[in-house]
């Protein structure tokens, strides 16, 4: 995804029956964690790391590898670490020579973590890039889940917000989908062009979503 420099690296090899006493980790969440070869901190994205501006929900980024043993997401596993954790995560799925990217959006108060939306990435060869020239760490963290989602955060638009207009662009996308195949299947020209004018304005409505108001 992308390049960190050297100050951010960690490398800490965490042992899984440690992390199955610090999770609570019950016999479900073991099993699921069967297909786990290493659980690697191998970045720490942080103020004193980086030098940049952190904000409410982006205090710190963790960059964790999990080595798999097959070509599945142990997700019970990462559930339970993820919402374990007060701090943003990237997890890179590892099995062979393709990873797969599985982050959440959290908001954090003072006595509670909220998982907003978790986003998940296709097993892929591992592509590294540069990170994107910004003073604010929330800005990184947004850059890694549009890289995953191929949605990009509109300037200023919040957690919430883009999980609001992500699970919409979703509805749309699957309601597109659905009607184009009833008017494909449909025999009277009238209902045709109905279902038609449906589908044209649902595209124009998503178009709305995805493209309209500036970007990060």
């Amino acid at each position: 995804m992308f390049k960190y420099n050297e100050r951010t690296e960690v490398n800490l090899d965490l042992k899984l029956a440690e992390l199955f006493k610090v999770i609570k980790a019950n016999k479900q969440i073991q099993s699921d964690a069967s297909i786990v070869s290493k659980v690697i901190l191998t970045n720490i994205l942080s103020p004193d790391r980086t030098n940049l501006e952190p904000s409410e929900n982006v205090k710190e980024i963790y960059i964790m590898d999990i080595v798999l043993n097959k070509a599945a997401a142990p997700t019970k596993f990462i559930d339970a670490l993820n919402k374990y954790i007060n701090f943003q995560i990237l997890f890179r799925l590892r099995y062979e020579v393709e990873v797969k990217y599985i982050t959440s959006l959290k908001a954090f108060t003072e006595d509670k973590t909220k998982v907003l939306k978790t986003c998940e990435s296709d097993w892929q060869k591992e592509n590294k890039e540069e990170l994107p020239s910004t003073s604010k760490l929330e800005n990184v963290f947004k850059a890694m889940v549009s890289y995953i989602t191929k949605i990009k955060f509109r300037q200023d638009e919040t957690f919430d917000e883009y999980t609001d207009r992500t699970n919409q662009i979703k509805k749309h996308k699957t309601e597109i989908e659905k009607l184009t195949k009833t008017r494909d299947a449909e025999k009277q020209p009238n209902t045709k062009m109905a279902i038609n004018s449906q589908i044209k304005e649902l595209k124009r409505e998503l178009e709305e979503m995805l493209w309209k108001k500036k970007w990060i």
